[in-house]
């Protein structure tokens, strides 16, 4: 079998599986680049991991930054992976080293930003705000990525045990807690949205589902209105770490693992990282300042 015959059931097989197209797409573009590197009629014999190698220093040649050629590295090396399991390869494609992507601080909204987000989201049409709302408050409160917003159906909504069924990645159910503030925009918006009789819970204008594409348009147009960074990945990042941060403090651990399975991530390894920016939240808020007992105001400047 040739390389980009290869390239083609690897990408058919993900969408068999269900992968959303975003996934495909992100993969194809990925991979593409290496079958291009070696030549599409490359027999898989000819896949070496000193070719591989070679794609991967060209990459770092071209104008790429870090998570993208980190981004392109991984899925290629899940492609291999498939290829070396389902066909056959010269070498396992585990020993392909994935760049470690540049450490990036999420940005952890306070009190006061918080309010001014839910403060600065006005339309002309009530019912479109309060819309916009609700969903602003789903992503920061319940974690839930743009596609969820737009597939949730109003069924799914358990009032009693304050949770909500959501379809994430791979068409993959899981439950995520709904918190009251959330529940009473949700309210708000059902009361107002002239359309009552659509089986998912936010609607267009025209009352079709919403679209990721609608929730990108309002949450950039909120975005120019603030001084700090705002978008829907981000608000899902803040969920995480202050998931983690607020059991710490209450727990006194991060409940990593249930995290994982609120987020819908496949790996736990995927979670961590919001373990860590919780932990160095709460060290750099409890930091004892030696300066400020040795010779801060009012303190002795001595230890004797």
């Amino acid at each position: 079998m040739i390389l980009q015959e290869a390239m083609d059931d690897f990408l058919f097989q993900k969408q068999l599986a269900g992968l959303s197209p975003k996934t495909v797409i992100s993969y194809k573009e990925s991979i593409s680049l290496l079958v291009r590197f070696m030549g599409t009629d490359t027999d898989l014999s000819k896949v070496t991991y000193a070719e591989v190698s070679k794609y991967i220093m060209h990459l770092y040649k071209r104008p790429l930054s870090r998570a993208t050629v980190s981004t392109y590295v991984r899925n290629v090396r899940i492609f291999l992976r498939w290829v070396y399991i389902e066909y056959e390869l010269p070498f396992d494609p585990q020993k392909i080293k994935v760049p470690k992507s540049p450490k990036k601080i999420v940005h952890i909204y306070n009190d006061t930003e918080i309010k001014e987000i839910f403060a600065l989201i006005h339309t002309s049409e009530p019912w479109i705000t309060a819309r916009n709302r609700a969903v602003v408050a789903l992503m920061l409160d319940s974690g839930l990525r743009q596609s969820e917003i737009c597939h949730l159906l109003t069924d799914n909504l358990d009032r009693s045990r304050m949770v909500m069924k959501v379809t994430g990645k791979g068409a993959k159910d899981r439950i995520v807690p709904l918190g009251n503030f959330a529940l009473a925009l949700l309210d708000d918006y059902f009361s107002q949205c002239p359309y009552k009789d659509k089986p998912y819970v936010f609607c267009t204008r025209r009352g079709q589902a919403l679209t990721n594409n609608a929730v990108r348009l309002f949450v950039n147009r909120l975005q120019h209105k603030l001084p700090f960074d705002l978008s829907s990945h981000k608000l899902r990042h803040n969920f995480a770490t202050n998931y983690c941060i607020d059991h710490v403090r209450q727990t006194g651990k991060t409940d990593v693992y249930d995290l994982s399975i609120l987020m819908g991530h496949e790996s736990i390894e995927t979670t961590k990282k919001y373990e860590h920016f919780a932990h160095e939240i709460i060290a750099a808020e409890n930091n004892i300042s030696h300066l400020d007992m040795c010779l801060g105001n009012g303190q002795k400047t001595g230890r004797g």
